[in-house]
């Protein structure tokens, strides 16, 4: 699957420096950023946070992405896949502009940024989201990631979800490293998951 992702109504594509100032008001909004839970962004801790995301797509071939409404072209939050504290496991994330709240463009995101995650990489993909964040678990549930336990880190304690790769059966703790499941007493620790 290349790059861009292109949806129904979004393309997602890796960020460029002229993305700059449409990410950063996505990242500078207090309503937004309290779903993470994160203090809003000043235009310094923006601009440490894309190059961030240019280094990681330059150094693995994916990142967190700019996601742009189809019709006009505009940047309207990121959503894509990075490494969850360095590996091995990838996390899924997402956020959007305000404005474009309630409309299922997370939810759209999301979903094409799983299907490629599972049809281009090997690793695990998994996802935290603070519990009062029940509006991004809907979504993640309707994508077809199942929670497994929780996740403490950062002062915090987040739910932790699971993207189950659909084959004959597969046992998510074997391509884990001793210590490294951070869902290991969750529902789908040490079982094998049959996918329909």
């Amino acid at each position: 699957m290349p790059l861009p992702i292109t949806t129904k109504r979004l393309i997602i594509r890796p960020f460029t420096p002229a993305d700059f100032e449409a990410i950063h008001a996505v990242w500078s909004d207090p309503a937004v950023m309290a779903l993470i839970p994160s203090p809003a962004y000043d235009r310094e801790k923006s601009w440490a946070r894309l190059t961030e995301k240019f280094r990681h797509q330059a150094r693995h071939g994916f990142s967190k992405w700019a996601v742009a409404e189809k019709a006009s072209g505009t940047v309207i939050g990121e959503c894509g896949v990075h490494y969850l504290e360095g590996g091995p496991d990838i996390e899924l994330g997402y956020k959007l502009a305000r404005a474009y709240w309630g409309q299922g463009l997370a939810a759209e995101a999301a979903h094409a940024c799983l299907d490629w995650a599972l049809a281009e990489r090997p690793e695990r993909v998994v996802a935290i989201v603070d519990p009062a964040n029940i509006r991004s678990a809907r979504i993640l549930t309707k994508i077809g990631m199942v929670q497994d336990g929780t996740f403490s880190r950062f002062g915090h304690t987040w739910d932790f979800y699971v993207a189950i790769r659909c084959q004959a059966m597969v046992d998510i703790t074997k391509s884990q490293p001793s210590g490294r499941m951070p869902g290991a007493s969750g529902e789908f620790a040490g079982k094998t998951v049959l996918c329909p």
